[in-house]
């Protein structure tokens, strides 16, 4: 028997819904929107469960805010945790998973989902434009050298918001001659990305160190990240029980 601890860990920042946290130790799961309140969260979930945690999840997120992506993604390396990722995983999610010294796509469970990571740049919260003093750096420094500068700029100078890089498990894709790395430019409909992204042959995840290995892990399904909107001061009334759930 499993069981299960739901950090209540949701915050309400304007509009933005936070990233739902989950631990169940060794793993700690993080879904949903990034906002730059999240790093908050890491600070108590790592105060929390310090050395009982291992490894980071990434599942269904979007992205977000990109400080808070790469603030999360750095602790993550100096604590030594691994990362998986599980379902779709894009912009501020998918640097967070650049942190872990070891990482890996999750294995495909009985929902047959497909796990991505996408990549592109950094852009204006309001006016959406790109925001063109953003280096290559913690590209180039969290994939040890394996993405160079030049490769990075590919991705985070698309205009586009919508656009990215994505990258795919060569054992996972649905279509096994479909690309294992598309650049798409965000005008493209999802449905038909394998035919309208750009492909980049000869250009895979383990190659350019996005991934360590191929070797997929097995964990459990993700849990869908919360809908419920909460203020930081009902967190921090709550914060102190955890909700327990029980499970095989």
């Amino acid at each position: 028997m499993k069981r299960w601890f739901l950090i209540a860990a949701y915050f309400l920042i304007g509009s933005s819904q936070a990233m739902s946290f989950y631990a169940a130790p060794p793993l700690l799961y993080l879904g949903g929107s990034v906002v730059p309140s999240d790093w908050q969260m890491w600070e108590e979930a790592m105060s929390r469960y310090d050395k009982e945690i291992t490894t980071i999840v990434l599942h269904d997120s979007g992205g977000g805010d990109s400080g808070a992506g790469r603030k999360i993604g750095n602790d993550i390396r100096q604590r030594k945790l691994a990362t998986v990722v599980s379902g779709q995983c894009s912009s501020a999610c998918a640097n967070m998973f650049l942190g872990g010294v070891s990482r890996q796509y999750a294995a495909v469970g009985d929902t047959k989902r497909q796990h991505v990571l996408g990549y592109h740049g950094s852009y204006n919260k309001i006016t959406k434009t790109l925001n063109s003093k953003r280096t290559a750096d913690y590209f180039v420094t969290m994939t040890d050298g394996k993405m160079s500068e030049e490769f990075v700029n590919k991705f985070i100078k698309l205009e586009n918001k919508a656009g990215l890089m994505r990258f795919m498990h060569r054992d996972q894709r649905s279509n096994p001659t479909a690309p294992l790395t598309q650049l798409c430019n965000g005008t493209e409909e999802r449905s038909k990305r394998d035919e309208q992204c750009a492909i980049l042959p000869d250009v895979d995840a383990l190659q350019k160190g996005v991934v360590t290995t191929w070797e997929a892990r097995v964990i459990p399904e993700p849990p869908k990240p919360s809908a419920e909107r909460a203020t930081f001061a009902s967190w921090q009334s709550t914060a102190t029980t955890l909700l327990a759930y029980e499970g095989n």
